[in-house]
């Protein structure tokens, strides 16, 4: 026999709260204080409320704050609250708030970047939604999982988002809708289908401005701005990105970053310098009001970049420092998370120790190992960073990027595709880095290391593996790639970086870099970077700033010229 749901003022309000999480957090925040009153005042004043009604309505209030925390980027309290409702969800597997509950921890766990943990909770929290009947988390588990597949599965990617859309569609839940329609957007300009993508974004603008979600709105408007301007309509981005930014000020509590680089871009670009100040001005003082640092950070560098060029170093210089001094601080956040990570493992080896003697576990253990997991994965990044410029170093390259050889070594004979076996292997050399050293000191060289690891990686695809091998040597793995386009991707980096500035150092400083790249088809990484690395040095007799690709059958080529 089905027990009726439990009769509550508080859940109701609750459930108000949940349904304005997306579209407005004012309100969702309104009905959850009223909930919160209430609640307390039917334990303490009114009719007490019975045990179970009492659980799952302190179980609500922890589900709606959790989610509120996660929308702030407050993960680890949005962790502590999902755990703290799961524990008072045992007894109540047919109510919605226990489906609810694991999408606060995997949105959290997905933010982490934990995908394995991640993983874990989405395939509970699809049974855990269809077994009780709650179509929207089922909606919202299978909308994730498709996000989650876009970059190593779009096959598998655009069958979830596909089967998301088919349950918003029959619940009629707009805003579902809107996330599916701007995901599938995602996934087909990922597959290099740009038209597509456009008309799922601008039905994504339609469906998020037929509900109100704000927050979306301007995401798509700003994300159709940046396609019209990789088209060639500088005209029509620019209408997008400023349309972006004049309904992104209906919500002052939460700028987004997102709109204004191509815009400001655009502005420097065609001399308007006083448009681009206002626009970083008034984002500068959005994003300190919203007490965000991230966008602080860039904010103050193309602020710098753009008072330089209307003639006030003086200010231009403050506002770099400013950058510099954010920086340093978010450097040193990140240090004092590794301090408390290594605390956390001595604390938890210990547990571990006594939990095993003991043959028990209670629930400060478990939350200690899952700290020690993470903090493991932690360690194990950074030990294939290279410290200094940020990339991948030798040890990534020497093991994980031999897998991938590997890996499609393997799939290329279990499962032939045209140019599937294509690897093309590139080391390149900054060229006349001694003098740079000699001229700057090595300051200035670390800052040159630094700036052009970081120009290479954005220039690269998504996919294509850098790594730092050594000095001012670098090695890029480029899968699934015939060697004539790998080419003429690393040549069109070496032509880009004629016009790139190097921060820290004067006005007009270049360096150029001189690469050979050969196809890796056998998966032999060591013969590929010998054979790369006599195509460097045959560039550098040549002359320098070149890139020389090998033919299949062996012979290098230097620009268009053959040997």
């Amino acid at each position: 026999m089905e027990h009726p749901p439990p009769v509550s003022p508080a859940l109701d309000l609750l459930m108000e709260a949940w349904s304005w999480r997306e579209l407005d957090a004012a309100r969702c925040r309104t009905a959850l204080e009223a909930a919160r009153t209430a609640h307390l005042a039917a334990g303490t004043f009114g009719q007490p409320e019975s045990g179970d009604t009492f659980r799952l309505t302190s179980a609500a209030l922890q589900v709606v704050w959790g989610y509120l925390c996660f929308r702030e980027v407050r993960l680890a309290e949005a962790l502590e609250c999902a755990e703290e409702a799961l524990g008072l969800l045992v007894g109540h597997p047919e109510s919605c708030w226990s489906s609810r509950v694991l999408n606060v921890k995997s949105c959290a766990q997905l933010e982490l970047g934990e995908l394995e943990l991640a993983t874990l909770t989405l395939r509970e929290q699809l049974r855990v939604s269809r077994a009780n009947g709650d179509a929207e988390t089922e909606g919202a588990t299978l909308h994730d999982l498709g996000v989650m597949h876009t970059q190593r599965d779009p096959a598998h990617a655009e069958g979830y988002l596909d089967a998301a859309w088919a349950v918003f569609e029959k619940t009629g839940h707009p805003v579902g809708r809107s996330y599916v329609s701007w995901s599938l957007g995602e996934l087909r300009e990922r597959q290099g289908r740009t038209a597509e993508a456009t008309v799922l974004y601008r039905r994504a603008l339609t469906l998020s401005r037929a509900c109100g979600h704000l927050f979306l709105e301007v995401l798509v408007l700003s994300r159709l701005g940046e396609l019209e301007l990789q088209h060639g309509d500088p005209l029509a981005g620019e209408q997008w990105l400023r349309e972006a930014l004049t309904r992104q000020s209906a919500d002052p509590s939460r700028p987004l970053w997102i709109t204004v680089p191509p815009l400001v871009r655009l502005l420097i670009f065609t001399g308007r310098m006083q448009e681009a100040r206002t626009v970083l001005e008034a984002q500068l003082a959005g994003a300190m009001a919203a007490g965000m640092v991230p966008p602080q950070v860039q904010i103050y560098e193309l602020l710098s970049e753009v008072l330089d060029a209307l003639g006030e170093p003086g200010v231009a210089l403050e506002h770099l420092r400013e950058h510099n001094r954010l920086f340093r601080e978010q450097n040193a956040q990140e240090q004092a998370q590794k301090v408390r990570g290594l605390e956390v493992l001595h604390r938890t080896e210990l547990a571990q120790q006594e939990a095993w003697a003991l043959r028990q576990r209670n629930e400060e253990l478990r939350s200690a190992l899952e700290e020690l997991e993470r903090l493991h994965r932690q360690l194990e990044q950074i030990s294939v960073t290279d410290e200094l410029t940020g990339v991948k170093n030798r040890h990534h390259l020497m093991t994980r990027g031999v897998g991938l050889l590997e890996a499609q070594f393997r799939s290329a004979q279990s499962e032939p595709q045209p140019h599937s076996a294509h690897v093309a292997v590139a080391i390149l050399d900054i060229d006349h880095f001694k003098a740079v050293n000699d001229t700057y000191g090595h300051d200035g060289g670390d800052r040159v290391l630094r700036s052009f690891a970081q120009f290479l990686k954005s220039g690269l695809r998504e996919g294509d593996e850098l790594s730092r091998f050594g000095g001012e040597e670098f090695v890029i793995l480029f899968p699934d790639t015939p060697l004539d386009e790998a080419y003429r991707l690393l040549d069109g980096l070496r032509l880009g970086l004629r016009s790139f500035s190097f921060e820290g150092l004067p006005p007009g400083f270049r360096v150029a870099f001189t690469a050979g790249i050969v196809n890796c088809p056998n998966a032999d990484l060591m013969d590929a970077l010998r054979r790369a690395d006599q195509l460097l040095y045959r560039g550098k007799r040549s002359g320098r700033d070149a890139v020389t690709r090998e033919k299949l059958d062996g012979w290098p080529v230097l620009g268009s010229l053959q040997f």
